[in-house]
Order: structure tokens, then sequence, then C-alpha cells
């Protein structure tokens, strides 16, 4: 796995036998600091289609991210999700919360969302760690799900 940045409070990864950005957050990002770490983990991923006309597994370990504010909960809406998904083309968003009930609720509500704007093409999932979410990935390359 290739390093592409490293943060105080996050790194970001290409592993690429299985084509995954993959961007792990090391603790409670500011404001300021979510969308940087966001900003530079979108660009990471536009580069490599850019360069080679493919598009990646996206895989978030959130864990470590903490309650966001509303306001960056808003930025999220808003602002994050076109950039994932319209600008970027993300198809398949894996999303690592580990066994946080309130972090699985949020997400379950996300993935609803999300599928209901972008439809059957869109795979949005979570997982308890990165072993489960790169079997998922696997399976989506398979055709299996």
């Amino acid at each position: 796995m290739k390093t592409l940045f490293t943060r105080d409070y996050l790194e970001c990864f290409f592993d690429e036998g299985p084509k995954v950005l993959f961007h792990v957050w090391k603790r409670k990002p500011t404001t300021a600091e979510l969308k940087e770490g966001l900003t530079g983990v979108h660009t990471e991923f536009m580069n490599y289609k850019n360069q080679h006309g493919k598009l990646l597994h996206w895989l978030g370990d959130t864990r470590n991210l903490g309650v966001l504010s509303i306001d960056d909960q808003g930025w999220l809406e808003k602002v994050w999700n076109e950039m994932l998904f319209d600008k970027a083309g993300v198809k398949t968003h894996a999303v690592i919360i580990g066994t946080d009930v309130f972090a699985k609720y949020a997400m379950d509500k996300f993935k609803k969302n999300m599928q209901a704007k972008y439809g059957e093409n869109l795979h949005v999932d979570t997982f308890v760690d990165k072993d489960a979410a790169y079997k998922w990935f696997e399976s989506i390359d398979k055709g299996t799900i």
C-alpha cells in the first residue's frame, strides 16, 4: 500500500491491487482540517482517475472521527456529497465505523439517502474493519453484489 499523504489527523493511501483509495482519520479534526483533509483525498482520487481512466473503490476509516458539529454535517451534505458522487463519480464507497451503533445509524441514513438520489449504480455500506470492506469490494468487482 502506497502512502499518498499524512497529516497529524489523517492518512491517505492507495492500494494498487484492488484499486482502493483508503483514508484513515487519526483523531477528531477541526472544521478546517475536515474540509482540507477530505478535499486532499478527493484530489488524490481525481489525479488517479484522470491519469489512469479507471474508477477506484473509496474506503474511509471513521472510527476516530468523533461526532461532527451540525455545521460540519451540513458541509458534508451540501458540498462533500456532490464532490464525492457527482464530480468524482465514486461508485463504491465503504466506511469503517467499528461497532459504534450511533455511527451505524447515521451511516445507514446516509446510505439510504445516497442510494435514493443516485440509484442502484452506487454501492455504499459500512463495515467493522478493513478486511470486511475489502471482501465487499471484491464481491462488487466479481459482480456478485
